[in-house]
């Protein structure tokens, strides 16, 4: 399994993790970031007094690999 994990600033510095499985890796870095830097203008979540989204910091891919075992 694919999957974009980005990590975001709060409001109050701490970083905050997001994951988006199955992306699209047609999209370019580029577009990836603008798309994560979307998320950072809804200012739509929000705990503790802090909004979760307020940086977008780094996106990487991880994959997943399941081996059966037996």
């Amino acid at each position: 399994m694919l999957k974009i994990v980005a990590t975001f600033k709060n409001s109050l510095g701490k970083n905050h993790t997001w994951s988006f499985n199955d992306p699209d890796t047609q999209k370019t870095d580029t577009e990836i970031k603008g798309l994560l830097q979307r998320m950072t203008e809804v200012k739509l979540c929000q705990k503790d007094g802090a909004v979760l989204f307020h940086t977008v910091e780094t996106a990487k891919y991880v994959e997943t690999i399941e081996t059966i075992i037996f």
